[in-house]
Order: C-alpha cells, then sequence, then structure tokens
C-alpha cells in the first residue's frame, strides 16, 4: 500500500489534473526548489480502468 498524503496535498494534485486535463495534456515535467536543493518532478495522469475502481476505493478505506 502506497503511504498516504496529506489532504492538501491531494487537493493540490487534483487541481494540477484539473489543469493539465483542461489544456488536453496528461503528463507535466518541471524542476522544483525545496529544501535547499532543485528536484526533477514528473507527473503523468493514467485512466483507471472501471474494474480496478473497487480496488483503489478500498485502498482509502
Amino acid at each position: 500500500m502506497q503511504p498516504r498524503i496529506p489532504f492538501e496535498t491531494c487537493r493540490a494534485l487534483t487541481l494540477l489534473a484539473r489543469q493539465l486535463l483542461g489544456a488536453g495534456e496528461t503528463q507535466a515535467q518541471t524542476h522544483v526548489l525545496a529544501h535547499g536543493r532543485v528536484f526533477r518532478v514528473v507527473v503523468s495522469l493514467e485512466p483507471v480502468p472501471a474494474d480496478q475502481l473497487q480496488d483503489v476505493i478500498n485502498q482509502y478505506r
């Protein structure tokens, strides 16, 4: 199971996903400065197949 991330981070990622999809994109790459270092950030949106939705929902229980 993946570690849970804070609600604020989930919300920010949801907003980013909406912006990407609104621009017709499913991927983005950029660089950010955090903790005195430069990091490469890569985001890829991959739709979850309908037959896997219940598994995804169960991860959040």
